[in-house]
């Protein structure tokens, strides 16, 4: 009776061990397999990204020179490109092709377009000039004081800035004749920046309040000027705003994106990364660049920062990271462009990089046409290019 017991206790006890062993390889088998899960994601994110990811060939159509040292003004224009450069105002194809030319004569002008003209401050001789584009002068608009800033909008309405005094700020509004439409006076802070849209009756003035601490007050106003709503946003600054299609406001802060209607009432809010850059595509989505909150802000360091496409519904719609350290935006109507010193990544709008080149030069800025072409303007040279596969 004992040598049968002890005889079942060694079979359980070698049974229990093999249990013990296979129950250890499971585990072991089962972590294997989650690192080799995990790094199966990674490489097939990165041959994804390879395999989507086109050299090609670059080719120059046209390269016009500029002074090392001069103060020379790009602004992207009607698919070209417009260049102010010692008083004379080019405009070129996205070829590179002069199409005219315009002397105005101006020593330093704050340039501006809509989609349809282009706009001048010359506060030597205190006058706003719209010209068409066609390269003609539509009306010379006398002001009053020199032009701290201006605005324009989609039907050619222009809001225009004057310098700060006593406190106050006037802002008057323009139409597109010319002609005084209405007038602002704002009382508080000091105006950053503002935004206008005839179709959707709104002006939105961003200002920046000193008193204890630093903080964006957001006023919306009617084109008649006609208080409409006023908010204090003590958690973060206002970077930048824009108009959605159906006229509600898209304002873009530090860490985050929120749109709000003309009633003031909070549509959608998204929380973003520590925004870095940030560009506004109306009436669509926006595309900002960035990550990691806080830290030091003198050190840029590349890793954690990320490119996010936003839609104006909240929705992100695309999110990419590139290797280098983004300084500029740009987009086409179906792609974006995206810039280091010396890398250009096209991607779509879901985020995916579709060609990545680096460039001979430092850039300085680049205007995206097509996937296929691009201006791109480094220090004393504005060089017209064509991608394309070898």
């Amino acid at each position: 009776m004992f040598r049968e017991y002890m005889k079942r206790t060694k079979f359980v006890s070698r049974e229990t061990r093999r249990y013990s062993v296979k129950n250890k390889r499971r585990i072991m088998f089962i972590f294997i397999a989650t690192i080799l899960i995990f790094l199966s994601f990674s490489i097939i994110k990165n041959i994804k990204t390879t395999m989507t990811t086109v050299e090609k060939e670059i080719q120059i159509l046209e390269e016009i020179e500029t002074h090392q040292g001069g103060n020379v003004v790009y602004r992207k224009f009607q698919n070209g490109v417009l260049q102010y450069w010692d008083g004379i105002l080019y405009f070129y194809d996205f070829k590179g092709e002069k199409k005219w030319h315009l002397h105005l004569g101006i020593p330093s002008a704050e340039v501006k377009v809509s989609d349809e003209s282009i706009y001048l401050a010359d506060n030597g001789k205190k006058q706003l000039l719209r010209i068409n584009k066609k390269g003609e002068i539509v009306y010379r608009y006398t002001t009053k004081e020199t032009i701290s800033s201006f605005a324009v909008c989609e039907s050619n309405y222009v809001l225009v800035q004057y310098p700060l005094i006593n406190s106050m700020t006037e802002l008057v509004l323009l139409n597109e004749e010319g002609r005084k439409h209405s007038s602002i006076i704002v009382g508080e802070g000091m105006v950053m920046n503002s935004t206008l849209s005839k179709a959707h009756n709104l002006v939105a003035v961003n200002t920046l309040i000193t008193n204890n601490a630093l903080t964006s007050h957001l006023i919306l106003y009617d084109m008649q000027g006609e208080l409409i709503a006023s908010n204090h946003l003590n958690d973060q600054l206002v970077l930048d705003f824009d108009y959605d299609t159906k006229g509600n406001l898209i304002i873009i802060k530090e860490e985050k994106i929120t749109s709000i209607n003309k009633g003031n009432k909070e549509l959608w809010s998204v929380e973003v990364d520590k925004v870095k850059l940030s560009k506004t595509f109306s009436p669509q989505y926006t595309v900002i660049y960035g990550g990691e909150a806080g830290g030091n802000p003198l050190i840029d360091k590349k890793d954690g920062k990320r490119t996010k496409i936003i839609q104006y519904n909240g929705r992100v719609i695309g999110d990419a990271q590139t290797k280098e350290v983004i300084k500029g935006i740009d987009n086409s109507k179906e792609d974006i462009v995206v810039y280091s010193p010396r890398t250009i990544y096209v991607l779509d709008k879901r985020g995916e990089i579709k060609m990545e080149h680096k460039y001979s030069s430092d850039i300085e800025e680049i205007f995206l046409f097509s996937r296929e072409h691009m201006a791109i303007i480094t220090k004393g040279k504005l060089s017209f290019v064509r991608f394309y596969e070898g």
